[in-house]
C-alpha cells in the first residue's frame, strides 16, 4: 500500500492510500478577487484576462507545476510540513540555530560529515547555489532550464545589527582592520560576478563589507576610500559581465547611510537604457511610499535612472516597531499600492515628469500580489498605459509555485504570437540563491526560516498544491503501469 502526504490549510497534514485517491488536474477559475482571501485564492492565469479590449489570449490548461522534479516536489513537501507544524518547528528551528552559529567541530556541518548528510541535500541543496563555481554553474543551469530568465547569487556573507548595537553573525573576521574586511567583501563579490552569466544578477549586503564598515553605516559617516575603490571595481566588473546588481535593505540602524552611500554610485552607473544598481525598499516600513518619491524625483532632477527592488521586509524581530505598518494587512496594503501605482503613474511624480526613467524587480512571494501584479502589466500594457515593465524574483526553494505559474503565463502569451500593445512586455522571473560553504550560508538561511514561520498560511497553500501534484504522478505512473499489464 502506497501512501502520500495531504495538507490542508484548515485540516492540516495527513498520510492517505493511493488506493483512495481522486487525482484532478489543477485548474484555476476566472475569478478575480480583491478582498481577504480564504484559501487558495482562484485567479486567471495571465493569458486569459477578464476586460482586456484585445479580447483574452487563449487559455492554455497546464499543470504549471510539471516543471519541478519529483525530488524539489518532495522537499517542498517535507519543508513545508516542518513549517507549519509547531511542534516539528519549534524544537527543529533551536537545532538549525545551534548547527548556525556553532564553533564547534562537533555541530559544524563542514566539519561533521554526519551533520552535513543531513543538512546538505535536504535544506543546503533546496535554498542554495553551491559550495563552488562547477555546483553553482550546474544549479544556474537547472533553474534557466525551467524556464526561469536567470539567478540572483550572493556571497553569503551576512552581518546583523542588535539593538544594543552589537553584531551578530558569521565570517567576522577576528582584529582584522579596515582595509582587510573590504577586501574580503570586494573579492567576495568579484568572485560571484565571475560565477554569473550575461543577464543575471549579483544580491549585495553593504554590511558585509565587515565590522569597520558596519560602525561607519551605524554612525552616520562618509564612505570610506577603501569602500568607495571597492564598490568601484564590483560595479565595474558586473558591466564587463553583463550583469546587474540589487543592494539589499538593511535594519533601520544602518538604512538611511547606506542609501546616501548608493545613490552616488546609481548616479553614476545608472546612465543607460537599463539600470545597473537598484536599491531595496521595504513596504512593511511606514516611511516606504515617501522613500520611492524622494528617489524617483532625485533621480529625475539627476538624470539618472532608479532601479527599484520591493520586497515586503525582513527584519521585523530587529528594526524598531514604531517604524513599521501596524498590521500585516497594512503591509499589504503598501506593497500593493506601491506597485499599483509604480505601474500605472499614480505617484505624483508622474505629474511633474510623464514617464520618469526607471526599472522595477518586484522580489516577494505572496501569491495574490504577485499574480495580481502580473495581471495588472498585462492589462495596462495592452491598452498602453504600462509605465514599467516589472521584473519578478524569488528566493530559491520559496513559492516555487508561483514562479512556475508566472513562467506559464509568459508561455501563454508567447504562444499567442505578438504582443498586440504598443509596450514591449514579456515575465521575466528569477531565483535568488546564495552559496558559500554550508555553515557560511547558515545566518542567511536562519533568517529565511524567520521569514518563512511569519508566512505560514501562504507555506500552507503551497504545501497543498505540492501535494496534489506528487498525488497526480503517483497515479499516473499507476495507471501506466496497469496499461502495461
Amino acid at each position: 500500500m502506497l501512501f502520500i502526504i495531504r495538507s490542508s490549510p484548515k485540516l492540516g497534514t495527513s498520510l492517505v492510500s493511493i488506493s483512495s485517491l481522486k487525482v484532478v488536474q489543477i485548474r484555476r477559475q476566472s475569478t478575480v478577487t480583491t478582498g481577504r482571501q480564504h484559501g487558495p485564492p482562484s485567479l486567471t492565469p495571465i493569458g486569459g484576462v477578464p476586460g482586456s479590449r484585445q479580447g483574452p489570449i487563449p487559455k492554455v490548461v497546464v499543470n504549471y507545476l510539471s516543471r519541478l522534479s519529483t525530488g524539489s516536489l518532495l522537499k517542498n513537501i517535507i519543508l513545508g510540513v516542518f513549517l507549519t507544524t509547531p511542534l516539528l518547528f519549534k524544537p527543529g528551528f533551536a537545532v538549525f540555530e545551534k548547527i548556525a552559529n556553532s564553533n564547534s567541530g562537533l555541530c559544524n556541518p563542514d566539519k561533521n560529515p554526519l551533520i552535513r548528510a543531513l543538512v546538505r541535500p535536504l535544506i543546503y541543496d533546496h535554498f542554495c547555489a553551491g559550495t563552488n563555481a562547477t555546483e553553482i554553474k550546474q544549479t544556474s543551469s537547472g533553474i534557466k532550464r525551467l524556464g526561469f530568465s536567470g539567478i540572483v547569487l550572493c556571497y553569503g556573507k551576512e552581518v546583523q545589527v542588535s539593538s544594543e548595537s552589537t553584531f551578530v553573525g558569521q565570517n567576522l573576521l577576528e582584529d582584522a582592520g579596515l582595509e582587510r574586511e573590504v577586501a574580503k567583501w570586494r573579492d567576495g563579490n568579484l568572485e560571484t560576478l565571475d560565477m554569473v552569466e550575461e543577464g543575471d544578477w549579483l544580491g549585495m549586503k553593504i554590511s558585509g563589507a565587515g565590522t569597520h564598515i558596519t560602525n561607519s553605516l551605524l554612525k552616520g559617516d562618509e564612505p570610506p576610500g577603501e569602500f568607495i575603490e571597492a564598490l568601484d571595481a564590483i560595479c565595474e566588473r558586473a558591466i564587463a559581465r553583463g550583469c546587474r546588481i540589487w543592494i539589499d535593505a538593511e535594519q533601520q540602524f544602518l538604512q538611511p547611510t547606506i542609501d546616501a552611500w548608493t545613490f552616488p554610485f546609481m548616479k553614476k552607473y545608472n546612465t543607460g537604457p537599463q539600470a545597473l544598481i537598484y536599491s531595496t525598499i521595504q513596504a512593511y516600513l511606514k516611511e516606504s511610499r515617501d522613500k520611492i518619491e524622494y528617489q524617483l524625483q532625485l533621480s529625475q532632477r539627476e538624470n539618472w535612472r532608479l532601479g527599484i527592488k520591493l520586497v515586503r521586509g525582513a527584519y521585523i524581530n530587529n528594526d524598531m516597531r514604531e517604524k513599521i505598518h501596524n498590521t500585516k494587512a497594512d503591509t499589504d496594503a503598501s506593497y500593493n499600492d506601491i506597485v499599483k501605482d509604480l505601474l500605472s503613474g499614480g505617484f505624483p511624480v508622474f505629474k511633474t515628469y510623464e514617464s520618469p526613467n526607471f526599472d522595477f524587480l518586484l522580489a516577494g512571494h505572496n501569491s495574490h500580489t504577485i499574480r495580481t501584479a502580473a495581471q495588472a502589466a498585462l492589462e495596462l500594457a495592452t491598452d498602453s498605459k504600462l509605465k514599467v515593465v516589472p521584473e519578478f524574483a524569488q528566493l530559491q526553494g520559496m513559492a516555487d509555485d508561483i514562479g512556475c505559474e508566472l513562467l506559464q503565463m509568459g508561455d501563454n502569451i508567447k504562444k499567442d504570437g505578438k504582443f498586440k500593445g504598443s509596450t514591449d512586455f514579456s515575465l521575466r522571473v528569477y531565483k535568488c540563491l546564495t552559496w558559500g560553504s554550508v555553515q557560511e550560508c547558515m545566518q542567511y538561511l536562519l533568517r529565511r526560516l524567520v521569514e518563512n514561520r511569519s508566512a505560514s498560511d501562504r507555506m500552507g497553500e503551497g504545501l497543498s498544491l505540492y501535494a496534489n501534484e506528487l498525488k497526480r504522478r503517483i497515479a499516473n505512473k499507476l495507471w501506466r503501469r496497469q496499461d502495461l499489464l
